[in-house]
């Protein structure tokens, strides 16, 4: 055999712009506001129910109470991760990379090809255009953050 298909891993990085510090803020804005209205259905679901259950079913109120609990915890927790999200998007230097996804691609692999050339590849995007492709780039440091 004098060569072979492998599937490599590839690196997606953005250059972190004014824009992409935006355009990400606002991501996590939007997903602030969904999980801060989840957390006000659940006040509201508690204020209605939790009296009727009460009344109607003492056994069933505690673990209603106990589900609407660990709901709220992990919103809660949710709503924490995101603000910690938003206070380093603020602290991105312009210019630095960083990393966006992890994806795959196909490559051909034949008798004398130099390793760290196929073993991976980075892809880096700024402001929606790719502006380089770099051979074995998994692992390597660039001098880029």
């Amino acid at each position: 055999m004098e060569a072979i298909h492998l599937i490599r891993p590839v690196l997606v990085k953005v250059k972190v712009t004014d824009a992409y510090k935006k355009a990400a803020a606002a991501e996590v804005q939007e997903a602030l506001r969904r999980v801060e209205l989840e957390l006000q259905s659940l006040d509201f679901q508690e204020r209605r129910l939790v009296p009727e259950l009460e009344k109607k079913n003492p056994q069933g109120f505690a673990v209603a109470r106990q589900r609407l609990d660990q709901e709220r915890s992990l919103r809660q927790e949710k709503r924490r991760q995101l603000l910690d999200q938003l206070k380093g998007i603020g602290q991105l230097a312009e210019g630095t990379e960083v990393l966006f996804s992890k994806m795959e691609s196909p490559v051909e692999l034949k008798l004398g090809d130099d390793w760290s050339k196929v073993l991976g590849v980075e892809v880096i995007v700024q402001d929606g255009t790719v502006i380089e492709i770099r051979q074995g780039g998994i692992g390597k440091d660039h001098g880029h953050a």
